[in-house]
Parts: C-alpha cells; structure tokens; sequence
C-alpha cells in the first residue's frame, strides 16, 4: 500500500516531463517482472505484465503529437516495443523484454533529465521574482482510502472539498 501512496505522490507532483518518465519506467519495471515471469514459466502472470506493458505503450502513442522526426521516431520504437512484447510472450523468450528493456533505458533517461531540468527552470525563476501579494487561497491534496482528495482554505480561512 505505501508503493501505492508513493506513487500517487510522485504523480501528483510530477511535471509532464516526469510523468513521461514516469510512464517509461513502468515500461521497464513490468518487463523486469515478465522476465521473472518467464524464469519461473508461469504464463498467466507473463500475459499480465505483457497487458501492462501494452496499455503503458498505448498511453505512450496516444500522448506522443506531432509530426516531427521525433514524434515519429518514438512511435516507430513504441510499435517496436511492443512487438518485442507479444513475441517474449509468445516464444516465453526473455531476451526480447531485455532488448525491449535496453531500448527503452535512454529514452527513459532523458525524459527524466528533461523533468529535472523543468524543476530546475521552475526553482530559478521563482526565486528571482518576489510575488506582489499573497494567495488569498491555498490548495492542497490528502489521501483517502484508494483515492485522492482536493481541499482548498477559502478567504475565511476554512478547509472546502475542491
């Protein structure tokens, strides 16, 4: 449950960037797993982490716009990928998820960097301007049982479900 909470935590606060890289490490956390799957020949398991890895690829297309070169590039290893995916599943070769794993490490990498480089950016340029006034309202996220929760402090200082 705490990885549950973690997660939903680091999305919460993630900029696009990092959910990207969020999402790309999902990708190769679940082929780590089908991995395992496959070691231990259990097949059941192996179809799930293969489903996860296609619907974490489909998010990924439906995300990527554009038609530049980049657009296109990353659709093309998206398709790739999963391709690598359904024949590790088919053939129970792990091989294919550990290319489909090395593929996918850089591209991970750099959408991480280029989230850490957004906060970085973010961090300067708030400490560089001083606001004229305080918020009159402050916003805030608590956690239920399996769900998330907005509440905000209006001008009379008190907690409203957002």
């Amino acid at each position: 449950m705490i990885e549950k909470e973690y997660l939903a935590n680091r999305i919460a606060n993630a900029n696009d960037a990092q959910l990207v890289a969020i999402l790309h490490e999902g990708l190769m956390s679940t082929a780590k797993s089908g991995i395992e799957h496959i070691e231990n020949g259990n097949k059941k398991e192996l179809n799930s982490s293969v489903n996860k890895i296609r619907e974490i690829l489909a998010e990924l297309l439906a995300t990527t716009e554009g038609d530049s070169e980049i657009a296109g590039n990353l659709r093309s290893i998206y398709v790739y990928l999963n391709k690598l995916a359904t024949e590790a599943e088919i053939q129970q070769d792990k091989a294919k998820l550990e290319e489909a794993i090395k593929v996918v490490t850089p591209i991970y990498e750099a959408w991480q960097e280029l989230g850490e480089k957004e906060v970085t950016e973010n961090d300067d340029s708030q400490t560089t301007s001083t606001p004229a006034k305080t918020p009159s309202i402050v916003a805030g996220m608590t956690y239920g049982k399996g769900e998330l929760n907005d509440y905000v402090i209006n001008d009379e200082d008190r907690w409203e479900k957002g």
